[in-house]
């Protein structure tokens, strides 16, 4: 998945394990820096995210 695709939308919800943990715009959830964060770093850094 390439979550730069969605850096514009209007808000934005993270689920983890069936429950959803984080939901904001994109820079409200890289303020948060909770797992949302953590996926745009990985990803950044050239790794995929499946």
């Amino acid at each position: 998945h390439r979550l730069s695709t969605i850096r514009n939308a209007d808000i934005i919800g993270v689920m983890f394990r069936g429950k959803l943990v984080e939901i904001g715009t994109h820079s409200e959830l890289i303020k948060k820096n909770g797992i949302y964060s953590e996926l745009m770093r990985i990803q950044q850094a050239g790794f995929d995210i499946i």
